[in-house]
């Protein structure tokens, strides 16, 4: 029994920064007041205002304001992958191959119905247990309303 009295500290301390970033995503945003953000290159593109309002929300809640890059989703999306970006807001289809690549918020807006619908999501770098929890928080909040029914 006392030995539990005295591991209970170092196994309590060495959960202290529970959920991780291990590349740091979420401390390198809020270090350099900077979140760098992938977006459909196309301006008509679905879920326009729902992204707007999705990254107004993370700047609040970060104080970091957005650089946008806006481009085609392949190329995002390893940008993403290989840590050029923090983050990319794009159409996609609901049987997507990226859910297994990456980690996807809930959709903030769809477009379309039956097989033509896309989901507007965000996808974050896996692993990133930190930033994909704040984003995921913050996508449900700015969903659309008929994305929350």
């Amino acid at each position: 029994m006392n030995r539990w009295i005295l591991l209970f500290p170092i196994l309590l301390a060495a959960c202290t920064d529970f959920p991780r970033d291990p590349d740091g995503t979420l401390d390198r945003i809020t270090q350099r007041r900077t979140m760098r953000v992938g977006v459909a290159a196309d301006g008509s593109a679905p879920g326009r205002e729902a992204t707007s309002r999705l990254l107004s929300r993370l700047s609040q809640r970060t104080v970091a304001r957005p650089e946008i890059e806006a481009g085609a989703a392949e190329p995002l999306l390893q940008g993403l992958e290989g840590g050029r970006l923090d983050l990319v807001v794009i159409p996609f289809d609901p049987k997507t191959p990226w859910a297994t690549r990456v980690s996807l918020s809930p959709p903030i807006a769809v477009a379309g119905k039956d097989e033509q619908r896309t989901e507007v999501r965000a996808a974050m770098r896996n692993g990133e247990n930190r930033w994909i929890m704040l984003v995921e928080s913050t996508a449900r909040a700015v969903a659309d309303p008929e994305v929350r029914e």
